[in-house]
Parts: C-alpha cells; sequence; structure tokens
C-alpha cells in the first residue's frame, strides 16, 4: 500500500502532537531513523519550528509516520539492551478504548469505540471548535 503524503499545515500539527506524547512507544532518536532524518532535524522542524520543512522532510515523514500508525513497525530491544526499528511481516496497529464527536442530523453526539493508538489527528477541543 502506497503511503498519502499528509499537506505540510496538516503534518506539523499531527507530528508535533505526536513528538510530544510522553506514551507515543518510539524515541525521537528512533522515529528520526525510521524517518531517515537526523534528530536535531527532526526537532527543529517540528517541535521547535525553527527549520523550514523540505518536500524530501514532508515526504519521509509523512511516510514513517504512516507506516507507525498502521502498525507495521515495531520497536525491538536486543540482548545488549540498544533499541532498533523493525519492519513487521504482517501489520499489528496498537488499539484503545476512544472517543470522539460526530454530527448527526444537526445534533453533536458523542462516538465511542475502539480507534488505532498512534492517531493523533483531532482532540475534542478541535473537533468543538470545527463545529
Amino acid at each position: 500500500m502506497v503511503a498519502q503524503v499528509l499537506p505540510k499545515k496538516e503534518l506539523m500539527r499531527i507530528i508535533k502532537r505526536f513528538l510530544t506524547d510522553e506514551r507515543r512507544g518510539i524515541s525521537y532518536k528512533l522515529f528520526a531513523e525510521l524517518c531517515g532524518l537526523s534528530e536535531d532535524t527532526l526537532k527543529n522542524v517540528f517541535i521547535h519550528e525553527t527549520s523550514p520543512m523540505s518536500e524530501t522532510t514532508q515526504r519521509r515523514v509523512s511516510k514513517a509516520y504512516d507506516h507507525w500508525r498502521r502498525g507495521e513497525v515495531a520497536v525491538m530491544e536486543l540482548r545488549d539492551r540498544t533499541r532498533i526499528v523493525e519492519y513487521r511481516k504482517e501489520a499489528k496497529p496498537r488499539l484503545a478504548k476512544g472517543y470522539g464527536l460526530q454530527v448527526q442530523g444537526g445534533e453533536i453526539k458523542l462516538k465511542l469505540g475502539i480507534r488505532n493508538k498512534a492517531e493523533y489527528d483531532e482532540t475534542l477541543d478541535e473537533q468543538l471548535r470545527g463545529y
């Protein structure tokens, strides 16, 4: 499956939220390695916002995030306690209880269910502002 490249503004919002999440399950270093970027470049573009996002960075980060979100990669620990990122033969997304908002017949309703833990699309606050 070909990964869809996210628009720069949306990618900036999602990756910034992803990288600031303490429970994301992957370190800055390993995510930067998965992207094919240096850790400094990743932080300067998405956290500190001191460097502009190039098209190459946009494609690489979007593709790496998509692989992480779909559960195609996993963080593995070797015997010497070093951690590496490894592609899985079969994707296993991390699932969790989730909630969201949904508009039905002009009314806002709470939507409960199972969601992918690695999705950082919209918070409830952003969903409320959109309505």
